[in-house]
């Protein structure tokens, strides 16, 4: 019996190893190391790292995120002091700190790595930000600090997704993702406040249609009209795609294991096996037992 238990466990654990071995990239992680500071690139200059290029809008995005939490942490700070008879205030205010926080641990370790510099203070402009809601007490400072935080996190959150879209930076994709999730979320309890302003948000602009191609004849006619209902639905019947190979793989569809559904269920099998056999030999030692017993007497 205790040989049989242990066949299975090994069985088992052999399994499951496979199991989460597959669908998981080959290569072994990149070993992390620590550029020197200021090695991340300057201007329109485009850096090799071991994470991929480093280009001038990465190092952008990287500032304005570093920029970002610090005005926006003061101005939670300020809400939280301010406005502590208003729950919608306190609460948007919590989110921005404990955002910002989040936020600022992603993107501090990004510059580390990338060997970029960041800010260390606010623009001009989010210090005049600061200095309007200094200035501003009850109603005045709700819808001051609702609308100018509400309208730097939509621009942020539109660059954020730009970003994400087009860079070539491991770390950067990293940081953008994060940053939409938490600015969306901050964009979330700032309208919850209720003294957001949307008529004063810039309205957005439709994508221009693209170029056509080199030396392809213009349009006329109903073809005209096709390729113009085309370009305004330029995702239709497009369907996403990911990398195969990639830990992004794995869809709902697949199960909750990814591929390695079969795996899962030949180590319950062989689990169930064991169980069966110990019932088993534990049945034959019993009858075992009364035969002999039945001999003696």
């Amino acid at each position: 019996m205790r040989l049989v238990v242990a066949l299975a466990g090994c069985v088992l654990a052999v399994l499951l190893n496979t199991g989460s071995a597959i669908g998981q990239p080959a290569n072994p992680s990149t070993p992390i190391s620590t550029p020197p500071p200021g090695s991340g690139g300057t201007g329109d200059e485009v850096v090799q790292t071991q994470w991929g290029p480093l280009g001038p809008a990465d190092r952008d995005f990287m500032n304005r995120v570093k920029q970002a939490g610090l005005w926006e942490k003061p101005a939670g700070d300020k809400a939280k002091a301010k406005r502590p008879d208003q729950p919608k205030m306190q609460e948007a205010a919590k989110h921005l700190i404990e955002g910002h926080t989040l936020l600022d641990n992603v993107v501090n370790r990004a510059g580390l790595l990338l060997g970029h510099t960041l800010p260390t203070e606010a623009s001009d402009e989010q210090k005049g930000f600061l200095a309007e809601m200094d200035a501003a007490t009850g109603d005045e400072f709700d819808a001051v600090f609702a609308n100018r935080l509400r309208a730097a996190h939509g621009k942020v959150y539109a660059y954020s997704a730009q970003i994400r879209a087009g860079t070539k930076n491991e770390l950067i994709r990293i940081l953008s993702t994060q940053a939409m999730i938490t600015v969306f979320d901050h964009m979330k309890v700032l309208e919850e406040t209720g003294r957001v302003d949307f008529g004063s948000l810039e309205s957005p602009q439709p994508l221009a249609p693209p170029p056509p191609a080199s030396g392809a004849p213009e349009p006329t006619g109903d073809n005209a009209d096709d390729n113009a209902e085309a370009s305004a639905n330029p995702t239709d019947g497009v369907i996403p795609t990911v990398p195969e190979g990639t830990k992004f793989t794995r869809t709902a569809e697949q199960g909750v294991f990814g591929n390695n559904n079969g795996v899962f269920f030949a180590a319950i099998a062989v689990l169930a096996l064991a169980l069966v056999g110990m019932r088993m030999i534990s049945r034959s030692k019993k009858q075992s037992r009364r035969s002999s017993r039945s001999r003696s007497f």
